[in-house]
């Protein structure tokens, strides 16, 4: 069932074990794989923060500084297409 259900995994498996998926899938799995993106895309940022060492949230800022260290900046996403 995993090869309908979750057609990504099931490749993913299949490459491990050196296996060859039946062409239903791999194109099943590409359908999967396009929706996933076009739900990445809805996403924009919208704000950046920073954690500390404690990972607690601050400065945030509606413009990412490039001097301050990346490894510590957290980027605040929106889903554009939510209207709430």
């Amino acid at each position: 069932m995993l090869e309908y259900s979750n057609p990504l995994d099931y490749i993913l498996r299949c490459t491990e074990q050196g296996l060859v998926p039946k062409l239903f899938t791999v194109q099943n799995a590409k359908d999967e794989l396009k929706k996933l993106r076009e739900q990445l895309a809805a996403f924009k940022v919208v704000a950046y923060g920073k954690v500390n060492d404690r990972n607690d949230l601050y400065d945030l800022r509606l413009q990412n500084n490039p001097y301050d260290d990346q490894t510590k900046v957290i980027y605040l996403y929106s889903n554009k297409f939510n209207n709430h």
